[in-house]
Parts: C-alpha cells; sequence; structure tokens
C-alpha cells in the first residue's frame, strides 16, 4: 500500500489559500468518482489516468518544484497556440492552466464586467482566490490574445500571478497573419531564452518539435473507431467493418453511423452504422474510413489503450 503524503506544507509555500483549496478538492474528488470511477466496464488500462488525476494536485505540482529546484524554468499557458516546441527546447516545462470552471466568479466580478465570459472569469476566480498550485508553480504565464475579452483582461490579469507575457495571435488567414505569428513566435523565443538562460538553437528545437510530435502520436494511439463503452443508458460498442452490399460507386451515399440497436421512445429499432466510402471508380464495397495511426484493429473488442 502507498504511503499517504501531505501536500499541504507545499501548498502552503506556493501561497496558496488553504482552506479553499480544500474545499475545492473536496468537490473535485467525488466528481471524478461518481463522473468515471464509476463507469461500467472501465478498461484497467484507465488506472494510470486515474492515478495522474488523483495526484493533479499533488505529486504533479511536486515534480514541477523538483524541476524549478534544478533550475528549470515552468511556463504556464491557456492555449495550444503558445509553441510548446520552444519551452521544451529550451529545457523548461509547459503546463495547462486552470480555466475550465467557472470558480469564484464573484470574485472576478470585482474588476471584469460581469457579462465576461466564463472561461476569463473562470481564470479570474482561480488566480484570485489563490487555489490553482499551477499558476503559483509558474514562473511565467504566458497569454494569448485569441479574442477581445482576453486582451483587456490580461491587462490586469498580471498583478495575480508571478510574470505575466501576452502573445498576440493573428485572427485571419492571411500574408499579414502569417507575418504577425512568425513574428510572435520569435519574439516569444527572444523571452524564453531570456528566462530560461539558454539559446535556441536548430539542434535542441529540433529535438522539441520531436518530443511534440510523439505526444500527439499518443494522443492519438486510441483509434478513432473505438467507442465509448457506456455512455448513460446507452450501450456503446467497439466498431468493426462495416461492407456495403451495394456495389455502386457512382452517387455513394454518405458515410453513415451505427450504434447498438437500442429501442427509442417510441419503441423501434434504430441502428447507425460508422463511415464507410466507397472509392471511386472501382467496383469494390464500400470500404471503412482509414484509421488516422493505422493501429484500429477490425475486432469486436476495444484496443488496449
Amino acid at each position: 500500500m502507498s504511503e499517504t503524503v501531505d501536500y499541504r506544507p507545499m501548498w502552503e509555500d506556493l501561497g496558496l489559500d488553504l482552506q479553499a483549496h480544500d474545499a475545492l478538492l473536496g468537490v473535485l474528488g467525488p466528481l471524478y468518482q461518481e463522473t468515471f470511477l464509476g463507469q461500467t466496464n472501465r478498461p484497467e488500462g484507465m488506472q494510470y489516468f486515474d492515478f495522474v488525476m488523483s495526484e493533479v494536485h499533488g505529486l504533479r505540482i511536486k515534480e514541477l518544484q523538483d524541476a524549478r529546484a534544478a533550475g528549470r524554468k515552468v511556463f504556464g499557458s491557456f492555449c495550444v497556440f503558445v509553441p510548446e516546441e520552444i519551452v521544451l527546447a529550451l529545457d523548461g516545462v509547459l503546463v495547462g492552466l486552470c480555466a475550465g470552471a467557472e470558480f469564484a466568479p464573484e470574485l472576478a466580478e470585482g474588476v471584469l464586467p460581469r457579462n465576461t465570459c466564463a472561461l476569463i472569469k473562470g481564470a479570474f476566480g482561480f488566480a484570485m482566490a489563490r487555489v490553482c498550485p499551477y499558476l503559483a508553480a509558474a514562473d511565467l504565464v504566458v497569454g494569448e490574445n485569441t479574442c477581445d475579452g482576453k486582451k483587456k483582461s490580461y491587462e490586469i490579469f498580471g498583478q495575480y500571478v508571478n510574470d505575466l507575457y501576452v502573445m498576440d495571435v493573428p485572427q485571419m488567414k492571411s500574408e499579414a497573419g502569417y507575418s504577425l505569428l512568425k513574428t510572435e513566435i520569435r519574439r516569444f523565443a527572444d523571452r524564453a531564452e531570456a528566462l530560461t538562460g539558454k539559446t535556441l538553437t536548430a539542434d535542441n528545437l529540433q529535438q522539441g518539435i520531436a518530443r511534440v510530435n510523439a505526444k500527439r502520436a499518443a494522443m492519438h494511439r486510441w483509434p478513432l473507431c473505438a467507442r465509448p463503452i457506456q455512455r448513460r443508458s446507452r450501450a456503446w460498442t467497439p466498431c468493426s467493418p462495416t461492407r456495403s452490399t451495394s456495389t455502386t460507386t457512382r452517387n455513394a451515399s454518405p458515410p453513415r453511423w451505427r450504434r447498438s440497436a437500442t429501442r427509442s421512445r417510441r419503441g423501434s429499432r434504430r441502428a447507425r452504422a460508422w463511415p464507410t466510402r466507397a472509392r471511386r471508380g472501382s467496383s469494390s464495397p464500400a470500404a471503412r474510413w482509414p484509421c488516422p495511426t493505422g493501429s484500429c484493429r477490425p475486432s469486436s473488442s476495444a484496443p488496449a489503450p
């Protein structure tokens, strides 16, 4: 049995409001238990992710603190526009920040208009209530101007974090937009170099790109044809290859979607099929859409995660 670790001294050193943080954890734990751990036939491979979630404010924060003690810098971001490749190339750590829940909106509305979107108010709520250890552990918080609300909110958000850097992003796909994004990426690289004290080179940037690409590939290892085992009261099963009985190649019907046959409210049985496509110029039956990673298995059981 693993020994229980007391992380409260670490949270206190980060400046968190322990009482408010305990209240937050008291809600998140039961919510995760009810939503995920209570699923029927939950795959055993998910135990690792369950462990990660159980330590999301504990062991993971300790890892960040250990990295900082070793001289590495922690970057926090709200959006994927921040290039993680540059952060990794400079031996930094990039973490996502809390903005996925509307926490302490009354505090946020004290400095923001009440009609501000919930995402922005959520970010302010976590920062102002001092309950997010990722915000507290970040040496640099990178904000990106993805909307007008963020542009204005970042003007005052800096007073609630250790250090704030704002990265502009284009609002349109145009030559001017590409030029702006290139300029902003280079400007962010200069800021990251100044923070880490390291130099960005072609070699370490290539290594950072390879690591991020490997992470993206790992995230796609669970093929698109594997469906949730259970969703509410409906039974969902992994898809199997569906072949069309028609050899018509011209005017092929659009993709269909199949779900395990279930009774509708009217008592009829309905079925939908996962997408199939017919090859033009060929008399072969419709083939299943290709798996993005090539790891899909045509079986009746879900592939191992």
